[in-house]
């Protein structure tokens, strides 16, 4: 899967980090809820993504879905800051790759399964 590096959104870690000290950085609960604020970087990724990621088969909802499944990678990018924005976007790729690999080999195996009955 061949997806650009996006400019590193400063502005958008800053504000995560804000609001995660305003949520409270000792409740993991506290920086998911913070870490997702208005969507803010899950658009700013799809904006640059999404004509990839659609040919791939996963549409808005399941990387909403995907990138909220991962918040852990943005707590570590943003408010820890242990990991690089590109560590961070490798590893939300192969968490995407993998979700459309078990994606389309289920529906091939349905597909299998279907064309072997008739």
């Amino acid at each position: 899967m061949s997806l650009s590096e996006p400019e590193e959104p400063k502005e958008l870690k800053q504000m995560i980090k804000e609001l995660n000290a305003v949520l409270g950085s000792d409740k993991v609960r506290g920086k998911s809820r913070g870490v997702l604020v208005y969507n803010k970087l899950p658009q700013y990724i799809w904006s640059s993504w999404n004509k990839e990621l659609k040919k791939l088969g996963i549409d808005w909802r399941e990387f909403l879905s995907i990138i909220s499944k991962n918040s852990d990678l943005i707590i570590e990018w943003a408010v820890e800051e242990k990991i690089s924005w590109r560590e961070f976007l490798n590893r939300l790729k192969n968490a995407l790759i993998t979700y459309s690999e078990t994606k389309t080999e289920k529906k091939v195996s349905l597909d299998f399964f279907v064309k072997k009955s008739i």
